[in-house]
């Protein structure tokens, strides 16, 4: 998966040049993908539905697009592909002023498809870890200066799907199912279950310092700040979720106290829309679960749901495979026809998107002792997000 060749495209070009039949310097190469896991990476993969098979790929972004035998509109067509389907990558080339992709089908043909019909996706496991570093130092150098680690508690249900907060601040987080946090007279928006320290406590507000958000100190109103789950700075489990490349990766840290991947998978993040969202990025602690997570319509009638929900913040969840009441008679069909967008664009409310299968198996993961007569569960321990 690593880049191993990158080139600056300029007046200037400098790089892997091939060569017409004519003789004549046709394309220089870019970037080549190796397709595989970075060799400081602990792979121990523990979820039995196994991963994806490609790391580095590209998917349609167009209705249709040509794979050619040459970067180049006057390559041979040798395939059509549909919306969605995923291609593994190999090269980016420069042709001309045009960028090109050298993929590969799951047949194993081998050619060339326009980056203008396209969008390049890859797992990031070194930047998940180097997050998962940042939350961990955070947490100790805080607790080392005195100070408490909490997380804030600003979610209201809205079922009805009414009123919504769409203020946003600089960085672009939304008011919506989140708190202010003042910094001098700047008003900075701080997402629910949102990891934070607090530096100086006061009566009504307190002076705090959010993992995820460089300005500090901010204050906050006490009521907005929770103690449960306790956040513990030896915390094991991790989901790690990448929003531009529309994956997540769950880390576990093993008996030698390194981090190690478990398990890995595409996904589907957070758009904004009449009734939805961007998933927030940040670093959160999961407060609670449920084996069903009902869903609303725009006009707040019951539409849906998804099992094995984990919340992370506000009302966006992590879960599986969302089915509409009205889909159920025919469920394993509408299931794949979505499953198919994950590792593409973002679609969802705000919530992160599996297949239901791995949604199942992280609900497990975290809730280790269930009681089946409720539907909404406690974890067994820490379970930290983190969103990037």
């Amino acid at each position: 998966m690593r880049i191993l060749k990158t080139a600056l495209i300029s007046l200037f070009m400098i790089g892997t040049a091939a060569f017409s039949f004519d003789g004549d310097a046709s394309w220089t190469t870019v970037a080549i993908y190796d397709n595989e896991m970075p060799e400081n990476i602990i792979l121990n993969e523990k979820y039995s539905g196994g991963h994806p098979k490609v790391l580095d790929y590209v998917f349609v972004r167009t209705r249709t697009a040509n794979l050619r035998d040459l970067p180049s509109t006057k390559g041979k067509i040798i395939k059509k592909f549909n919306y969605d389907a995923k291609l593994k990558a190999l090269e980016k080339v420069y042709d001309y002023g045009n960028y090109w992709y050298k993929v590969e089908t799951k047949d194993g043909e081998v050619g060339y498809i326009s980056s203008m019909v396209v969008r390049k996706r890859m797992f990031r496991f070194e930047k998940a870890l180097d997050k998962i570093n940042e939350l961990e130092n955070f947490i100790t150098k805080e607790m080392e200066a005195g100070r408490e680690i909490v997380s804030t508690n600003s979610y209201v249900p809205n079922p009805n799907n009414v009123d919504f907060k769409r203020e946003k601040d600089k960085y672009g987080t939304s008011l919506d199912q989140n708190i202010v946090g003042w910094y001098g007279k700047e008003r900075i928006f701080v997402p629910d279950r949102s990891i934070l320290s607090i530096v100086e406590q006061g009566d009504k507000t307190s002076k705090v310092h959010v993992a995820s958000i460089k300005e500090e100190p901010l204050v906050i109103e006490n009521k907005k700040i929770s103690r449960n789950p306790k956040i513990n700075k030896d915390f094991r489990k991790v989901i790690a979720i990448d929003i531009e490349n529309q994956n997540l990766i769950i880390f576990e840290k093993n008996e030698d106290e390194k981090w190690e991947i478990v398990s890995y998978v595409y996904s589907k993040t957070g758009i904004e829309s009449e009734v939805g969202f961007e998933t927030p990025k940040g670093f959160f602690v999961a407060p609670m679960a449920k084996y069903i997570m009902p869903y609303n319509s725009e006009v707040g009638e019951k539409q849906g749901y998804a099992r094995y929900a984990i919340r992370f913040s506000g009302g966006g969840y992590l879960h599986g495979t969302p089915i509409n009441y009205e889909e159920d008679a025919n469920r394993e069909f509408f299931m794949r026809q979505k499953e198919k967008t994950l590792g593409t664009f973002t679609g969802t409310r705000k919530c992160v998107r599996t297949t239901e299968p791995h949604a199942k198996y992280l609900f497990e993961w975290m809730v280790k002792n269930p009681n089946k007569s409720r539907n909404e569960q406690v974890p067994n321990e820490n379970i930290m997000f983190v969103i990037f």
